[in-house]
């Protein structure tokens, strides 16, 4: 796939071996045999995936990160684009989906990335095994609403890691319950950045926290339950499930 976005590619230190591969992850996400992105025009898949991803270097919690969850992988993005652009940081993609799963890990050996981890499961179960306070930044797109993406996340971070959210902006009634959450999780200090990967980008927002605390072992709850039952909407829900 032709890049088009040189300059900023430059601005993310992007060299051209890392121009190369990234053109090579562009046919991958192109050639997939199914239906790995909804995305499937040469110029979107620049601005809304690999931009998009790339923005997250301007957060220097992600810059000087050492080991990143990407939770809910998808097609491999962020984890990717990050594996690419940080060699030194190892990227893990957690995504149930055993198709994209595969997806991911065999572009990450044709892109010859070295330093990504596929686990082909739900967050919630690694989240209470081998993932367990080991990574200093989780991050996701578009998961889920706020208390939920808390709930998978704050428990995969070590003490003063960070959460990472790339959504659309969220109402107030998501905020307070997504707060209550990360009280209940150990989390605290949510803001909130507006980011703009590309010209014209719209309603791109990250909602950053810290882990202060530490995470009670009965979270996260079993498959589904977060999901079901957000922490911070009902009282019941500070008792697990």
């Amino acid at each position: 796939m032709r890049l088009t976005q040189s300059q900023e590619y430059a601005r993310k230190g992007l060299g051209d071996d890392a121009l190369a591969r990234l053109s090579l992850l562009g046919d991958l996400l192109l050639e997939a045999p199914f239906n790995v992105t909804s995305v499937n025009e040469p110029q979107e898949i620049e601005r809304v995936h690999f931009l998009d991803c790339l923005a997250l270097l301007d957060l220097e919690s992600v810059r000087t990160a050492r080991r990143i969850a990407d939770i809910g992988s998808g097609a491999g993005l962020p984890t990717l684009v990050l594996a690419l652009a940080l060699p030194s940081a190892r990227v893990t993609a957690v995504e149930s989906q055993r198709k994209k799963g595969g997806f991911i890990a065999a572009a990450a050996g044709a892109m010859g990335l070295e330093n990504v981890e596929v686990r082909c499961e739900r967050v919630e179960e690694y989240g209470r095994s081998v993932g367990r306070g080991i990574h200093d930044v989780v991050v996701s797109r578009a998961l889920a609403e706020l208390a939920v993406v808390a709930e998978y996340s704050l428990p995969l971070l070590e003490p003063r890691g960070k959460m990472i959210a790339m959504k659309g902006l969220i109402s107030d009634e998501e905020r307070i319950q997504g707060e209550r959450a990360l009280g209940i999780l150990g989390g605290s200090g949510l803001e909130s950045i507006r980011m703009e990967p590309f010209v014209g980008a719209e309603n791109r927002w990250v909602y950053l926290a810290e882990k202060e605390g530490e995470t009670a072992e009965s979270y996260p709850r079993r498959p589904g339950v977060a999901a079901r039952r957000p922490l911070g909407r009902h009282t019941a829900g500070r008792h697990g499930g």
